[in-house]
Parts: C-alpha cells; sequence; structure tokens
C-alpha cells in the first residue's frame, strides 16, 4: 500500500472515516478539507487491488510449476519403481513357468510322485510397499502381470499339496488297507480329488488372467496343458473310484496268478487266483483258489476257441486268458466265474480282475525278504519262486494230492502281511516298482465300471490291444504264443524275434518276420520242462496284410471233439466273430489267417523239440492308404505279450533316396531283450542329400 499512499494523505482519509460521526454534512466538509477530487480517491482506492491480483497469480503460476515438476519427477520415480517391479514379476513368472514346463514334460502322477517337487515353492517378491501395493490396485499392466503370477502360484501351491497327498496315499494306502482303515482311505482319496479339483479351476485362472498379457511373448498359453489333462482323467477316475469304494455290500476282484511257464496270449496260464473281498476300502478277505474249485462247479457249456479243441472240448475258465486283448479274456474269466455255483450260489459277482506276473511276485519277494513256510519246511525267495512252487503243485498232483496249490494259499497271505510293514524306504522302492509293472504288463487292470476302465486304458494299465487311428501311416507288430499241449516249457524256451521291413514311397511295405525258438528244457530238473514245446503261433499285424512267403511250423488239423450244437453249447460272439473271418492258403497249408481286434493275423502251429530250434518265417506286405513324401511321420508300433521274454532286433528301412532324420540314416534299429509292453517309435522321412 505504501506505494500507491503518500503518508500526507493519511490523515485525510482518517477523517473521511471520521465524518460518519459528524453531525455535519458530510459533502460540505469533504468540500472543506479533501483537497483530491472524487476521481482521485477512486483512483486511490482501486489501484492496490489490481497490484494484489498480480501478485497471486505470479505465486500461483510458481506454486503450480513447482507441483508439477514435483509430481513429474515424483511420477517418474514411481514409474520407474513400478517398471521395475512388473519386470521383476515377470522375471520371476518366466522363470517358474521354465522350471514347471521342463519338470512336467514327462509327469505321471502313478509313476513318478515326486518330480515337480521344486516347482516355483519360493516366493521371492517383496510386496509390501505402498506404492507397489498402489500400482498392483490401480495400473492394469501390473495388476494383470502380478495377478498372473499370484495365479501361478496358486496353481503350483495346490500343485505341491498334490504331491504330498499322493506321498501320504504311498505310505498308509497297505496298512489302512489291510488294517480295516478304508475309512481313512477313502477320506484321504476325497482330500486327493478336492485338490486335482482346485488345480484345474486355477489353471483355468491362470489362463485367465495371462491372456491379457499381449507384449508377454515368453508365455506358453497351453504350458500347463499335459497336466491338466492328466488331472482331468485322474479326477473323473478318483470320483468314480470313491463311489465304487463307499457302495454298500462287499466288492470282490478276482487276481488272476499268470503262470508263464506255460505261457497264453494274455500273459500265461491261469492256474491260480484270488479272491480279493472288499468292504468300503478296507480288505474283508483274501482267499486263495485252485482254478479248479470254479471249473469243477461251473455247469455253462461253452464252445472253446478252435485252438483249445486241442486239449480241451470244453471251454472253462482255466483256458479263458485267451484272448491278447485283456479286457476280453476279463470279462471272459468273470462270466465263468459268476456262472459257478462257488459263487452263484451266494450271488457273488466280480466288479474288476487284476492279473499279475509272476515277476511281480519276485519283485516283491526282493523287497520283504524270504517268506518261511514251516509247515511244507520250505523257504522261498525271490530266486526260487517259480521253480519251488511249480515243484510242490507238479509234485503234489502226481501224488494225487487233494489241494496241490496249497503252497500258494499259504504263502500269500504271509507275503501281505510282510508288505505291510515295509519301511518307508522299502514303500518308495515299491511305487518305483510300480511304475515298471505297468510299462511291463507285469500287473494290468480290468473294471467292469466304464470311468474307471476308460481311465486304465488312456494311461496303458488295461492290456488293451492299441487301437490304430484311421488312416495310420506305419506298421504294426504283436508276436503272441499260446502253449497247448506243451508242458511247462516255456520257461526254457528262449525266442528272437527278428523283424526288417523295407518302406516303399508309393506307401507299400515289403516284411521280413523270422522268429527262432530254442528249447533248453534238458537243463531243467524236472520232467514237465523236457517234454516236445507245442505252441499256437499269433502274429498281429495291419488289416489287410498280404501273405508273400512262409517258411516253418507244422500242419495241424483240429477236428470238432463233439456235435457242439447238438450237445446244446453256447458259441461266444467274440469268438465266432473271429472264426468267421478266417482264412487258409492253399501254398501255405500249415498257416492261416484272421481279423482281431483292428488288426490281420496270421497264425501257425510250431513243435520244438527238447535240446533243439524251430525256425518260422512270415513275409508280408502292407499297403498304407496314402504314399509318402519328405516330412511325413512314419510310425512303428510293437506290443509285447504279457509274461513273455526273448530278444527282438527291429530294421526299418526308409524309401530309397530318403533317410530318418532321427539318425540321419536309411535304417533304423532296435534291439532289446526287455522291451516295454507298447514300443511307439517314430520316423520322420527326410531326403537324402
Amino acid at each position: 500500500m505504501a506505494k500507491f499512499f503518500d503518508p500526507k494523505k493519511l490523515p485525510l482519509v482518517s477523517d473521511i472515516r471520521a465524518l460518519r460521526q459528524s453531525s455535519d454534512n458530510p459533502s460540505s466538509i469533504l468540500k472543506k478539507r479533501n483537497p483530491f477530487s472524487r476521481k482521485d480517491l477512486i483512483n486511490a482506492k482501486f489501484e492496490p487491488e489490481a497490484a494484489s491480483k498480480n501478485r497471486e497469480k505470479s505465486f500461483r503460476k510458481n506454486l503450480t510449476i513447482s507441483i508439477i515438476a514435483f509430481v513429474a519427477i515424483g511420477g517418474v520415480m514411481i514409474f520407474s519403481s513400478l517398471s521395475n517391479f512388473r519386470k521383476e514379476v515377470m522375471n520371476s513368472l518366466e522363470s517358474d513357468i521354465d522350471q514347471f514346463r521342463s519338470q512336467t514334460l514327462n509327469f505321471d502322477l502313478l509313476n513318478n510322485s515326486s518330480s515337480l517337487t521344486g516347482v516355483a515353492s519360493n516366493d521371492r517378491l517383496d510386496v509390501d510397499d505402498p506404492i507397489k501395493e498402489f500400482g498392483i490396485k490401480f495400473w492394469p499392466v501390473l495388476k494383470n502381470s502380478f495377478g498372473t503370477y499370484k495365479s501361478f502360484k496358486d496353481l503350483s501351491g495346490q500343485v505341491g499339496l498334490l504331491l504330498n497327498k499322493v506321498d501320504s496315499l504311498s505310505n498308509n494306502l497297505l496298512p489302512w488297507f489291510f488294517n480295516q482303515k478304508g475309512n481313512l482311505l477313502i477320506k484321504e482319496l476325497e482330500d486327493t480329488n478336492q485338490i486335482i479339483k482346485s488345480i484345474l479351476t486355477k489353471s483355468s485362472d491362470l489362463s485367465s488372467t495371462a491372456s491379457r498379457l499381449k507384449d508377454f511373448s515368453v508365455l506358453d498359453l497351453d504350458f500347463y496343458l499335459p497336466l491338466q489333462t492328466e488331472l482331468s482323467q485322474y479326477q473323473k477316475f478318483l470320483e468314480a473310484l470313491i463311489t465304487w469304494l463307499k457302495l454298500p455290500g462287499d466288492r470282490h476282484l478276482f487276481v488272476m496268478m499268470l503262470n508263464p511257464s506255460e505261457i497264453r496270449p494274455g500273459g500265461g496260464f491261469l492256474g491260480s487266483y484270488v479272491d480279493l473281498s472288499l468292504s468300503n476300502g478296507s480288505l474283508k478277505s483274501l482267499n486263495v483258489h485252485d482254478i479248479n474249485d470254479i471249473d469243477r462247479e461251473l455247469d455253462l457249456k461253452v464252445v472253446p476257441p478252435k485252438p483249445i479243441q486241442a486239449i480241451a472240448s470244453r471251454w472253462k475258465t482255466a483256458d479263458a486268458n485267451w484272448f491278447f486283448d485283456f479286457p476280453s479274456s476279463a470279462k471272459q474269466v468273470i462270466q465263468f466265474a459268476e456262472n459257478s455255483n462257488l459263487y452263484k450260489k451266494d450271488h457273488i459277482t466280480f466288479d474288476g480282475v487284476i492279473a499279475i506276473s509272476a515277476d511281480l511276485v519276485k519283485d516283491l519277494l526282493s523287497l520283504t525278504g524270504p517268506v518261511k513256510l514251516d509247515e511244507l519246511n520250505l523257504t522261498i525267495e525271490s530266486n526260487n519262486f517259480l521253480s519251488e512252487i511249480q515243484k510242490e503243485i507238479q509234485t503234489k498232483r502226481e501224488a494225487q494230492d487233494s489241494y496241490p496249490k496249497k503252497i500258494l494259499k499259504d504263502l500269500v497271505p504271509v507275503l501281505a502281511q510282510k508288505l505291510q510293514a515295509l519301511d518307508a524306504n522299502k514303500k518308495q522302492q515299491l511305487l518305483q516298482l510300480l511304475g515298471n509293472w505297468f510299462e511291463k504288463k507285469d500287473i494290468i487292470f480290468f473294471s467292469s465300471n466304464p470311468e474307471i476302465q476308460q481311465f486304465l486304458q488312456n494311461l496303458n494299465l488295461s492290456g488293451a490291444v492299441f487301437e490304430l487311428p484311421q488312416n495310420f501311416i506305419g506298421d504294426y507288430l504283436a508276436v503272441i504264443n499260446s502253449n497247448l499241449g506243451g508242458g511247462k516249457t516255456d520257461l526254457f524256451i528262449d525266442q528272437k524275434v527278428y523283424f526288417s521291413s523295407q518302406v516303399n514311397e508309393d506307401g507299400t511295405t515289403s516284411n521280413h518276420l523270422n522268429i527262432e525258438r530254442s528249447h533248453h528244457g534238458q537243463e531243467g530238473k524236472y520232467s514237465w520242462y523236457k517234454v516236445p514245446n507245442q505252441n499256437y503261433l499269433e502274429v498281429f499285424t495291419l488289416e489287410g496284410a498280404r501273405l508273400d512267403n512262409f517258411s516253418g511250423g507244422i500242419v495241424k488239423k483240429i477236428k470238432n471233439p463233439l456235435d457242439y450244437k447238438k450237445a446244446s453249447y453256447i458259441v461266444n460272439p467274440l469268438v465266432s466273430e473271429i472264426e468267421s473271418s478266417r482264412r487258409d492258403f492253399l501254398n501255405y497249408p500249415e498257416v492261416e489267417s484272421f481279423n482281431a481286434f483292428g488288426k490281420g493275423v496270421f497264425a501257425a502251429w510250431t513243435k520244438t523239440e527238447v535240446g533243439k530250434k524251430s525256425e518260422i518265417v512270415f513275409d508280408y506286405a502292407n499297403h498304407l492308404p496314402s504314399s509318402l513324401s519328405e516330412g511325413k511321420i512314419y510310425q512303428f508300433i510293437f506290443e509285447k505279450q504279457p509274461g513273455s521274454k526273448g530278444e527282438y532286433k527291429f530294421e526299418i528301412s526308409a524309401p530309397i533316396g530318403f533317410i530318418w532324420k532321427e539318425n540321419n540314416l536309411p535304417i533304423f534299429e532296435y534291439n532289446s531283450s526287455d522291451p516295454p509292453g507298447r514300443l511307439i517309435i517314430n520316423l520322420t522321412l527326410k531326403k537324402a542329400s
């Protein structure tokens, strides 16, 4: 104000204020005492307000600039911090996903429960910061990134819980099952099923959040699909299994104990079995039987398959393990058992069949140690199991003992008790053996429940013949032996299988199959090993295969042992279907062919004398649905007969002018004395340089 008013004028202003209290005429006094005009007073009044506004405007401008500068600098710092945090989130996500992906490449919950032990187990990100919390809530890019990270952490956390449940089940399954604690088993299965459901839900959440990360090219949105697909199968299986275990009443399973000394298509001769009775998830009873216990009380009269008619006029349970397709054999076993008065009188039915090999029992004895059978003054070990069992049974049978298989009735319960007592280390070994048994078909399952059976088939646990896809480009081979009237000689038969295939560019294949069988029964101690091996051989290949040449084998004509129609025998529909496709070869009277389970089959009889060899050769051709060219995948599938032993050599030659990409050679070779139950070789055609 000092800038606009002279100090001498201030009193005059004061005098003007004083006029409000004067009784004189204000205007007259103003005229006398005011040296300024009205215009001067007006100007004196408004000049300081305009200056004040200018000054305030300047202040606001400077303040605004300062605030903007502060916000800009702070914003840059916050944005930089949040951007760095997002990079940290994405790097952690990428690292964890890479680890998860690498560990799920061969994920198999049954065969390797510890395969995902270390997946994303450490939460490395620190979000205890108001700025980060603000960014996660309000910055969409960071919100989506962190949301994806959290979804993945939640998913991997649930996988960790699942693995803990699998470990718990593997450690407690046998004690709970054998010690009447099925309620605990069912509860654990239900908890496991809930975790799997949670994993499937969280994997969907992960897919939803990850789909918003458009700038994140490293993330493969399908990386978890193999796990998701497999767990979906487990969920359906567990729901069906839990429902089955909780059904009222007793549930029965038929356990086939197969003898590979007398080989049959499904793995071995069905001489003995175990009736497992379950109630509410617990073992109620375990009864070992001679298969003749069923057949002695079986009134059902069924026409046997033609080859079996060489040794029996009537089809019974002992010969029901006839089909290479195990579900077909299992259904036939159940039909015979349920129609036998042994079970029919009590209305007992079987919900499933389990086939176990002699090798599986040997492995169990390796884990448990020797089993002493004091009553027989005998110790059964892994290395003498088959021979001692066979000796005891055959000796008792020759002595016309009323129950020659009592040794198995004594052995099985003791072995079961020793399995319950395994320590943690041995239980882990048992779990590892389980995967090997599955792969080698040492244990095979069939369930009458469609959902459980589908699960078993999807995981190749059902022993079903592989179903070839439409327009299949490749070849299929299975070599199946059936000992019919050849004693127990397969224990001393060495078999070598050599298969050579020339693949042609026009889509045809020329195959040469050589099977050599050597009989070393003279090395055995007992007479049942020293008789000629009589074998019905079946070679499974593609439908429509053309036989070009054959050598070896014997001619064996089988006449019907009786008039089945007159005797009112039942004809099995599957047997009828297979045999109706049967045809002979004029040039090769030793051979017959037919169709079975979606395959073409060549069959012939062989006879191998003690101390000698027999050889059989098939030359045949297949025609593929299309010609071959560079980049096409050619698939060779071999399925091994359960319980069989031998050496296998496969050679597959590419068309002229091509090589196989997998080995950069024109011939792909495979050699093994112990191939898996199902071998699949994928080969890619490549032009030779």
